[in-house]
Order: C-alpha cells, then structure tokens, then sequence
C-alpha cells in the first residue's frame, strides 16, 4: 500500500473520507497536516494487524506460529530508546523562554552524548569540556542492559575493524573484543540456518562467490565495510551517484531476499534507496571479520563514561536536553534544560555537535543552505526486542538472518561472545535480540510512537516461536522493547557529496562529531568523528585567526 505524500484537497461539502476496511474510516480535510494524517493512517494499519515492518500491507497473523500458545506471565519492561517529549515539543515550536545570564564560561561544550561525543570527550581529556547528554544514560543507541550477569545491546552491537581511530580507544581502555570470521552470519532456508558465506551446498552460496569476486577491486578501495567521506576518491564518488540495484544484478531471487534483509537491519534502506557506495560498503561485513565486545558496542560507551566519571565526573550532565547552540565569531552559546527543568546558559570558545543532523538543523543558527542540505536527509527507524531466557535454547551463528516474510531480518545472540571468552555460566541464560526496520519516512515513526507494547511483543514472540519452537516461549521470562525514531541517516546517492559539503561548512566556533556527518551511520564514524573533532577544537582555540571570516548568523531572538 502506497501511503499518500501530499496533502489532499477537501471536498467541496468539506471533509474527505477514505475507507480503509469495514468500520474503520480515516478523516482528513485541510486542517489536517501531513504529518497526523499518516499518524492516523498508521495507527489504524496497526489496529487492523498490519505488519509493523517495513511493509504496512504485510499482515503479521499470517505469519505468527499457528497452533503455539504463548503463556501469559511473562513481563514486559517500560520502552527504551528514544523519548520523543522535548524533541517533538520543539518541532512544534514550543520553545521555553531562555536565561539571558551566562552561569559559566568554559572551553568546550560537547552537544550529545552518544559514541561520538563520547570519542570526542576522551580525546579532550585533559582539557576544560562539558558533555550535555539528553538521557539519563550515556551511549546513544549504544547503550544496553544486564541480565544475571549477561549484559546485552538495545542497539548497536560489533565493530568491523579494531585499527586507526577505533584501535586507539579500545586500547586505551584496556578492552579485548572477539574476532569472529564470517560464520558469524547464518542464513534461514525455512528448515535450519546455514552457516557463514562459504563452501555451503546450498544455491546462494554461489551467489555469495559471485559476489566476493565482482566486489573484491572495489572493496580493495574502501576501509573494512566503513566508508569514510575523509576517505572519498573521484572513482569512489561515481559509487556514491548510483543505486545499490545498478551493481547487483543477475543474483538468485532467494539470495537477493537476504541480502534485502541484511541491508535493511544493517543501514534502513534497501538496494533500490540506498547508494553504491554505502551500499557495497555495508555489504563488504559479510566477507569480513567482525568484533564483538560482551554485551555489544555499550560495553564501550560504557568504558569511556566510566573512564570519564572516576576522575571528572562533573564534566558530563546527564538529563540535559540542549535547546539552543548560538555560534558566534568567537565560540557558542548553549541553552540546556536539565531533568528539574531548570535553563542554563554557558559559554564556550568551540562547540562540537555530535547530534544528528535533523537535531543540529533545529538547535544550531546556521546558515540557510546548511540546513536545507540537512533537512534533506532522511532517516531509518528501528523497533529493537530483546528476549531475555531462563536457558539458553538457540545454539547458532551470532547474526541469524530470515527472508523477507518475516517483521524482522535477524536475530542476534548476545552469550556469543561469552561462550567464546569462556566466561559464560549456566545461570546467565540466554538473550536474543531482533531488530525490525522501518523505511525512512514518519509512518514507521508513527507506529513506534502510538503502538501498543503488549502488540508489539506478542507479534515478535509468535514468529520467534515459529522459528525456534516451544521452547523459546517455555524458557521467556522478560521482554525489553527500545524504539528509534530517528535510528540513522539512509545513506542514498549523493549522500556523501552532500556530507563533504555539510563539513566544509564548520567554522572556528564548530566541529561535527556524529557518525552521520564523517561516513556511515556506525561505531567506527562516530569514533573518527569525535577524534576529528576534538583536534580541530584544540587547533581552534590555539589560533586566534578566523579562517572563515566573520561568521553572518542570524540572530536568534530566543537566545
């Protein structure tokens, strides 16, 4: 089903109806903004049992394991990710009246408090900073839980490389991930999973072989499935013009369904939205190593918050919702809120903006055509489960992936990595996790917003049961929800021209931190960008020169 984009016309005798089913009737006329009326649209989709993936049509009864009771005393903990309060309060332009005082002047302020404001803190230091985290926990979509002992991700989960930018920090804090090769994918073939990308019988391993071959020149070209705009070369940025489809063609349909499903849980997009560049890029994980840390990428925002926190922990503010960043000649102005709903003001020579770049287009002055080409990008959003088991009942590959007629390409298993280390212990039991993707536009956000937890859980629970059988549900004992609204930037054709020149726009007062503005949406670009941004603020406030010139902001008449 096709959700309609623009705004219809009312009727000459005044409001339009659309029938959805019988009994269920949408109402719009022109009071009705386009955002509500795919509010409701969703929200009615949901309540007649239409998938909560990426296809609205899609019913997911259909799908639900037939003849499986699913018992009743399991519980349900409260929604994790994103909270939509303040942000939607200020897209709706209800903006509190700011303190014209300055409590305090300081050297950095860092807007965010995810893996690249962390990164950036880090290389900062020794220096005189102030970390503003919306949450009460540090780590963005890199945060996680435990669970007896086992910890587990809400989102983000292994990095694809451990040199450079990453190496060093992981270093620095004394971690030791896990390297695992490409039997950490297994592929569903309707009876059992199939492990890794080679020497298998089955038809799409020699898709698999195929593709290796026809990518290997280009992937020789890019940095272990991380592509980093610092990195683009003019044969690179040809990649970036075309769609993923252009390069993959000829493959088996069965292969291709897969490869749908990694792409979406991977990057929110598909072969037909997301570019060659990021596209093949993303695709190069299969054929390389990964690296897992327990309880994924939030065992290292973790490290870095407690790194931080031992020796100065007033330098982060958790609770902090940043309403204003006012860039000025000689630094910024920053307006947050913290969790009493108190304002305050503080001044700094630089400020880094490891916020995404549709928070940053609403929060920071910049320049029109600056914000236009941030508004322009669109973004992905993630419903993410977490089925936390008495026992372990699911021995696999790390990353389980599914065909298309399944809400949610993959299952993940969190005691991997413990297994492997040898700390894993009987009373742990066990943690899989989902992701199901929503294609970029607000009907997916919609669903996350108004869906009803129980729904949400009851779906994902029957076709889980489906797959792994009774005693998934016999051995359940708690389910963990997270929604992203915003999850991540869908990296289509000439995302990273657009991004070069998002860059080449940060002046003395402002370096962009978050993984969106230096590569892919991942661990290793938020790390690079935290690291490049914290040496451009050091080298910013050594120099007294303005290499931009003057900077000509509007003013902004609430700050």
């Amino acid at each position: 089903m096709n959700i309609m984009s623009v705004r219809k016309r009312p009727s000459p005798g005044g409001r339009r109806h659309r029938q959805l089913a019988k009994g269920h009737v949408l109402t719009f006329d022109e009071q009705t903004t386009r955002r509500e009326f795919l509010q409701q649209l969703a929200v009615l989709l949901y309540g007649l049992g239409a998938s909560s993936g990426l296809s609205l049509s899609q019913n997911l009864e259909a799908l639900a394991a037939d003849g499986i009771k699913l018992k009743s005393d399991v519980k349900l903990l409260p929604w994790t990710g994103d909270d939509f309060t303040l942000g939607h309060r200020m897209r709706n332009s209800e903006i509190p009246k700011f303190p014209a005082a300055t409590e305090r002047n300081i050297d950095f302020v860092i807007v965010g408090g995810g893996m690249a404001a962390l990164a950036a803190a880090h290389n900062l230091k020794n220096h005189d900073y102030l970390l503003l985290e919306q949450y009460e926990q540090t780590g963005g979509n890199a945060r996680g839980a435990n669970s007896r002992g086992l910890w587990y991700s809400y989102g983000s989960q292994y990095l694809t490389e451990i040199d450079g930018d990453v190496g060093q920090i992981i270093a620095d804090l004394k971690l030791k991930p896990v390297k695992v090769g490409t039997e950490k994918n297994a592929w569903w073939d309707g009876s059992r999973f199939l492990k890794g990308v080679d020497n298998g019988t089955n038809a799409i391993y020699k898709d698999f072989k195929r593709m290796k071959s026809e990518m290997k020149s280009i992937w020789s070209k890019m940095g272990n499935a991380t592509m980093y705009v610092s990195d683009l070369t003019p044969e690179l940025e040809k990649l970036d013009k075309v769609l993923l489809s252009t390069m993959l063609t000829g493959y088996s349909a069965p292969f291709m369904e897969l490869i749908e499903g990694f792409m979406k849980a991977s990057a929110c997009g598909g072969v037909n939205n997301l570019s060659a560049l990021s596209g093949l890029s993303v695709l190069e994980d299969l054929v390389i190593p990964s690296y897992l840390l327990e309880g994924g990428n939030p065992a290292l925002t973790r490290a870095i918050a407690e790194n931080i926190k031992k020796t100065t922990p007033q330098r982060i503010v958790t609770n902090a919702f940043v309403w204003s960043v006012n860039l000025k000649d000689d630094g910024a102005s920053v307006v947050y809120q913290d969790k009493s709903g108190t304002l305050h003001r503080v001044n700094c020579k630089h400020v880094i903006i490891a916020v995404s770049p549709m928070i940053a287009a609403r929060i920071v002055n910049l320049k029109v055509p600056d914000k236009a080409q941030m508004y322009a990008i669109r973004y992905g959003s993630y419903l993410v489960g977490n089925f936390i088991l008495s026992k372990k009942v699911f021995n696999s590959s790390f990353d389980n992936w599914l065909p298309a007629k399944y809400s949610f390409p993959d299952i993940t298993i969190a005691n991997t990595v413990y297994d492997l280390n040898g700390h894993y212990k009987k009373e742990m039991g066990q943690v899989l996790t989902v992701y199901q993707p929503y294609a970029a536009g607000s009907e997916g956000r919609s669903l996350l917003l108004e869906g009803s937890r129980d729904k949400f859980s009851l779906q994902l629970r029957k076709q889980l049961a489906g797959i792994l059988g009774k005693e998934f549900d016999a051995a359940l004992e708690t389910v963990q929800l997270s929604r992203w609204g915003h999850a991540m930037a869908v990296t289509g054709p000439d995302y990273f021209k657009r991004m070069k020149k998002v860059l080449s726009g940060q002046t003395n007062s402002f370096s962009y931190a978050h993984s969106s503005y230096h590569g892919l949406p991942a661990a290793e670009s938020a790390i690079r960008g935290g690291r490049v941004a914290a040496q451009r603020a050091l080298k910013m406030r050594k120099s007294k020169a303005q290499m931009f010139g003057p900077m000509p902001y509007p003013t902004n008449s609430t700050t």
